[in-house]
């Protein structure tokens, strides 16, 4: 008991911070919807999905290794530092470089603007990863909502000024930018006041090595759970077009506010936290269960307003030139119950030193997910695509709750699945509702 408790005050610490970043986001979103068009931002989100990829390949998993670490010396810290610096730098060259062949694969010539800004921020992301998981290994929740809700402020406040006076491809591109240089200097800045201290450039590049055992499959499972993840946008951008893939990708981003809120917010409190009990497999268990349910009925509260207040919520966030968002972020809605709950699974296979099986679980995912995409993106459909991936996303619940509980806790997942009837019931209903009332059953 005491430890739940203990672990629902890390988590309000890091919900409480991660808020006030999410506040901002909104704030922008809602800003920026109404000045840049849906094309402008078909056209950023083609490039920012390969961004995402880009992203990965720096951070290769180290950032969950370096919170797992119970001792990091100085000059460990410092090799690792300069070994993010290298990688970012090779990789944002590499970046420039390929540009072209994702114009091509678009066949939008106006991608070749966006690419400056974006490789420049994969450098930025990659030695923001070392003071980002120095933060978090510390605990240091609230110093990183600051740097990351700072630095929203002044992206945003960056693109609107220079949406007056560039093309608004360029002030939106600006954004990411800023965005990532930002970060990086507010983080930086703060690690100053943790006890392991500033990193700084040092020559011992081999200090990663250590870090490689669990960093691999959790890159692996990084760069999987990628392509299930973002497979829908690069092929809707190709297949379907740009100004498709700018509505499907801001119905994506209404639909992981509630995420962002009930997981994203707490997911980096809860590894941290469970390190201390990692050779306990039954109290890692006890505590799994209790968050487990309470995020299942939270998540479902989430997706049934989200369901239907679709038309309000959109009128309000993005305006009445969004308004073909609303069918999309319906589907998505039944889908946030099943989102909220299994975001919350790889800190348990990473807090008891299971990475193999995080992967494993992500290939499963993977192959559900992008079957699901690539038969939507056949039919040219981007409905058939979104209820596809619902359909694929309660798929992965099980698949991933059977492996964690078979494989890592050790356990029957039978009283775990009985927990979550309430929430499978709920997209059961909300499901048959949405096909009936579209005439798809009758």
């Amino acid at each position: 008991m005491k430890a739940n408790i203990a672990l629902y005050k890390a988590i309000a610490k890091s919900m409480l911070g991660r808020y006030l970043v999410y506040l901002m986001n909104l704030i922008s979103l809602m800003i920026l919807s109404r000045i840049f068009t849906p094309e402008t931002y078909g056209i950023i989100a083609a490039v920012v999905v390969f961004f995402v990829f880009f992203q990965l390949l720096s951070e290769a998993g180290l950032g969950p290794a370096i919170i797992n670490l119970h001792e990091l010396k100085e000059k460990d810290r410092d090799g690792i530092f300069s070994f993010t610096f290298l990688m970012g730098f090779i990789l944002s060259i590499l970046f420039y470089l390929v540009s072209h062949l994702g114009a091509d694969f678009y066949g939008v010539e106006q991608t070749k603007k966006v690419t400056p800004f974006i490789a420049l921020s994969v450098l930025m992301f990659s030695i923001t990863s070392l003071p980002n998981a120095l933060l978090l290994r510390e605990q240091c929740y609230y110093k990183i909502a600051s740097s990351a809700a700072l630095a929203e402020f002044f992206s945003t406040l960056i693109a609107v000024v220079l949406s007056f006076v560039i093309e608004p491809l360029y002030a939106l591109s600006s954004k990411y930018l800023a965005l990532s240089t930002l970060n990086f200097i507010f983080k930086f800045y703060y690690c100053n006041r943790i006890n392991v201290g500033r990193p700084k450039f040092g020559s011992d590049l081999m200090a990663v090595k250590p870090l490689m055992t669990f960093s691999v499959y959790q890159f692996l499972f990084n760069v999987v759970n990628y392509f299930s993840r973002n497979l829908d946008n690069i092929l809707i951008g190709k297949y379907i077009g740009v100004t498709t893939l700018g509505i499907y990708d801001k119905a994506y981003q209404i639909m992981k506010y509630p995420l962002m809120l009930l997981t994203f917010a707490m997911t980096p409190a809860i590894q941290p936290f469970l390190r201390q009990y990692s050779g306990d497999r039954a109290k890692v268990e006890e505590i799994h269960v209790s968050l487990t349910f309470k995020l299942s009925i939270l998540g479902t509260l989430c997706g049934v307003i989200i369901f239907f207040f679709a038309k309000e919520i959109i009128h309000l966030m993005l305006g009445a030139q969004w308004y073909s968002v609303i069918p999309i972020i319906k589907i998505l809605a039944i889908t946030i119950p099943v989102q909220v709950v299994t975001s919350t699974s790889g800190s348990f296979f990473q807090s008891l030193n299971k990475p193999q099986y995080l992967f494993y679980s992500g290939l499963l995912s993977a192959l559900f997910m992008i079957s699901a995409i690539i038969v939507g993106v056949i039919e040219k459909n981007v409905i058939l695509i979104v209820w596809l991936l619902l359909c694929a996303m309660v798929i992965n619940f099980f698949q991933v709750y059977l492996l964690l509980y078979l494989k890592v806790f050790k356990k029957n997942p039978i009283k775990f699945f009985i927990k979550m009837v309430p929430m499978i019931l709920s997209i059961v209903l909300l499901t048959l509702y949405e096909l009936h009332r579209t005439g798809i059953i009758i």
